[in-house]
């Protein structure tokens, strides 16, 4: 299932699909920062791109990754930030687990998302 974006982003006490939608029984929030000139702006972002557009963006996974911008550098480091307020990002990248009615149930953050934890992570977040 390809990647795709969110604009904006879910309250983690909602669902990210709305009442009558339930979420796929596999997505993954995936917390990056926003591209600026071209590129991610965080350099641990940049580190695990390519392993999460293989992981993610493509046919032969069932897998649905979203990925959400948390913004430029300065919208990131604000305390007020509402990644950082509403989902208690506190790091990125992130990678947020939900369950079918979108709600977290675990996460993988910054440099302990490599290629092993990542397949460990999706292997034992099945519901």
């Amino acid at each position: 299932m390809p990647l795709t974006t969110a604009e904006d982003y879910p309250p983690p006490s909602g669902s990210l699909y709305g009442a009558a939608s339930p979420a796929p029984s596999k997505t993954i929030l995936i917390f990056y920062s926003s591209i600026v000139d071209g590129k991610l702006w965080c350099p641990d972002c940049r580190a695990v791109d390519g392993l999460i557009k293989s992981t993610f963006d493509n046919d032969d996974t069932d897998w649905h990754g979203v990925i959400i911008y948390v913004g430029d550098r300065a919208t990131w480091r604000d305390s007020q930030n509402k990644f950082r307020k509403e989902w208690k990002i506190s790091s990125i990248p992130t990678l947020v687990r939900l369950d079918s009615e979108g709600k977290e149930i675990s996460r993988l953050v910054e440099s302990a998302i490599t290629e092993s934890s990542l397949k460990t992570f999706l292997a034992t977040s099945a519901l």
